[in-house]
């Protein structure tokens, strides 16, 4: 086995007092170019790797940013790459959890993150209640909600504006003139749910039109064959329908294909919008239209808040809410 290579033996081998070594291995400026470079050089050779916790624990911080995310084949894992993008900018690194719906599993990420000193953690929340989170932290360490589950007042949040993202949808399939439009709804509540649902419900009163919603089953964890259960429920419904709003890209991209399964054509037949704009909805041969978050914006406002807030913990709690953009794609025509 290796023998691990310490501070105090990397700094005997040059000659050099751990201070200087460990400041030349951090860019400080008081130490010369040269030292530096023999220091990283050396510490190369011998295979050196500096204690993050030790480190961590001395500063009191790190450039460290933990990322806790419920699910990550959701449209939130795919965020982690604007993330990274963003992050990397300001000289920070990520660390990405997956809690697996799992609030045990989230409490441990949490304390693991504390315990290391990260500079600050994004939490894309299993509930809407952060008490929890809030217990842990003791506003010790900033967090950052991403996404609408969790939206008060006193906490900071980014996400995007699902009222505007739903009206923004529905809008496209009346002005293309459907009016025969179902949604397809998750089972899962949430605030961002619940506002997706209640513009369908005002935009079909404000129409004349009667509002017809299909749920998932709760025990359906794969939303794309939920997708495809809830279209086949509604072809066996004999309900007449022109458009399809879903919640989820997922579940329009599941309904797609038994559509196109039973004979339907998209969009000539049925136009069908989605939300989220995960990267599977732009594959050449699905191309959905649908209302997509913008990434790198909110990506940007999660880092801001976090840095501002770990500078000054004094900081008022901040809101973040992105506006929503519609990708028209091939699912979607006119009636």
């Amino acid at each position: 086995m290796r023998k691990t290579i310490t501070m105090a033996a990397l700094a005997k081998e040059l000659g050099l007092s751990e201070s200087a070594v460990s400041k030349a291995l951090n860019d400080y400026p008081d130490i010369s170019p040269e030292t530096k470079k023999a220091v990283r050089e050396k510490a190369k050779e011998l295979g050196y790797t500096p204690n993050i916790l030790a480190r961590n624990l001395a500063k009191k911080t790190s450039n460290f940013v933990g990322i806790v995310i419920r699910d990550v084949s959701s449209i939130y894992g795919e965020m982690f790459k604007s993330l990274n993008i963003v992050a990397r900018r300001y000289g920070l690194h990520l660390i990405l959890y997956d809690t697996n719906n799992n609030p045990g599993i989230e409490k441990d990420c949490i304390q693991n993150l504390i315990n290391t000193m990260a500079l600050g953690i994004v939490v894309v929340p299993v509930s809407e209640n952060p008490s929890n989170i809030r217990r842990l932290t003791r506003n010790n360490v900033p967090v950052v909600y991403l996404g609408g589950k969790v939206r008060s007042d006193d906490v900071n949040y980014v996400c995007s504006d699902s009222t505007v993202g739903a009206e923004i949808a529905l809008q496209h399939l009346i002005d293309l003139g459907h009016r025969k439009i179902i949604m397809l709804c998750d089972s899962k509540t949430s605030n961002s749910r619940s506002r997706r649902l209640a513009v369908y419900q005002q935009m079909m009163r404000n129409i004349g039109e009667k509002e017809q919603i299909l749920y998932c089953d709760p025990t359906d964890t794969d939303l794309s064959q939920a997708g495809y259960k809830l279209a086949q429920r509604l072809l066996a419904s004999g309900n007449s329908f022109t458009a399809l709003f879903a919640s989820k890209d997922t579940l329009a991209i599941g309904a797609m294909g038994a559509l196109t399964e039973a004979g339907l054509k998209i969009p000539e037949q049925v136009s069908i919008v989605g939300y989220d704009g995960i990267d599977a909805s732009n594959l050449p041969m699905i191309r959905l239209t649908t209302v997509a978050q913008p990434r790198m914006e909110m990506a940007e406002a999660i880092m801001d808040i976090l840095r501002r807030h770990a500078e000054d913990p004094s900081c008022p709690p901040e809101h973040y809410l992105a506006k929503p953009m519609l990708l028209m794609r091939d699912s979607t025509a006119p009636r």
